[in-house]
């Protein structure tokens, strides 16, 4: 088998540098890694004098704590859905034995998928069928139960290519007789393509309620690639509603973009939530995804919830490929 990480780098932020850490425990047959051999690697590439080693301690010391700081964050931030944990030492970082229970899955994938290019991370990135079965099916399945989760309500597939081959029009059928407290369109307004795949809106969901109308509704749209500040889902939803849906009484619309990133810059991450009205990110997907699964547990009609295994399947046979020889 090969070492599926690159070395850690200088360049590297502590976002990046808490995920080598994860990813290093999610290959390593013991489920650990440790914080010395992070150190030590970034130790190697400084160059510091003789004269200067207690300022050298001390910047230790410093990132250290801010490792702890943002392993603890996610911790946090995700409960249950998070596979790791930091050692009573603070020494290593231990993957739980039970990484293939989907619970963790869709914390993993995400983590993957963020790493898909240009990451100096991940020396094997899923390229070839796993790429595409990445962004086309585990990623949508997670993103249509984060919607769900999100709205503790009932959550539709929109994204295209769309599993069991409905329509756009026969898929906002189903939903809006699942009380989305909305009409189909049939036909489509006069200025949709007939070669139309998704209208650039990937989920829809609503807050269960006893009767319709909902009093939330959700428009939502995944955004694996790292151009994800370019696509906010809100234009493509108002020309969607009109082309697609007709009667719509729920007046509290929410548009949410997906992601499988950690974003650590907050002036960015709160500019971006004005511009993209609502994200679900690393922080907020995995555990609003394992919520969704538990509501289509209890009977909630969500999208793909039966496809859980498939999440499973994919994250072992990524693992399986990034360390072959």
């Amino acid at each position: 088998m090969i070492n599926p990480i690159d070395p850690p780098t200088l360049a590297l932020e502590i976002d990046d540098l808490v995920d080598w850490l994860e990813l290093t425990a999610l290959f390593n047959a013991f489920g650990l890694a440790r914080l010395d051999d992070l150190l030590g690697s970034l130790s190697e590439l400084e160059e510091t004098a003789e004269d200067n080693i207690g300022e050298h301690d001390r910047q230790r010391e410093q990132l250290i704590e801010r490792i702890e700081n943002e392993v603890e964050k996610r911790r946090y931030m995700l409960g249950e859905a998070y596979p790791f944990e930091l050692t009573a030492s603070g020494e290593e970082l231990l993957r739980d034995d039970n990484w293939r229970d989907y619970k963790f899955a869709f914390y993993l994938i995400c983590l993957v998928t963020a790493h898909v290019t240009g990451s100096a991370i991940l020396r094997r990135p899923p390229v070839g069928e796993l790429l595409i079965r990445l962004r086309n099916d585990a990623f949508q399945i997670i993103a249509t139960l984060g919607l769900a989760g999100l709205s503790e309500g009932p959550a539709f597939s929109v994204g295209w290519p769309r599993k069991n081959g409905e329509t756009i029009v026969q898929l906002l059928t189903r939903a809006a007789a699942a009380g989305g407290g909305f009409s189909a369109r049939n036909p489509p307004g006069p200025y949709v393509s007939p070669h139309e795949k998704d209208g650039g809106v990937d989920v829809i969901a609503w807050k269960a309620e006893r009767m319709p109308p909902p009093t939330a509704f959700y428009f939502g749209q995944t955004a694996s690639g790292k151009n994800w500040p370019d696509k906010p889902v809100a234009e493509y939803a108002r020309v969607f509603a009109k082309a697609y849906m007709i009667d719509h009484m729920t007046g509290n619309l929410v548009y949410v973009t997906v992601i499988p990133y950690r974003v650590v810059n907050e002036a960015f991450w709160n500019t971006q939530h004005l511009f993209h009205m609502a994200i679900l990110d690393r922080l907020r997907l995995p555990l609003r995804a394992w919520q969704g699964a538990q509501l289509a547990a209890q009977g909630v009609l969500i999208d793909d919830a039966d496809r859980l295994g498939d999440l499973i399947q994919w994250l072992e046979d990524f693992v399986t490929y990034a360390q072959a020889a």
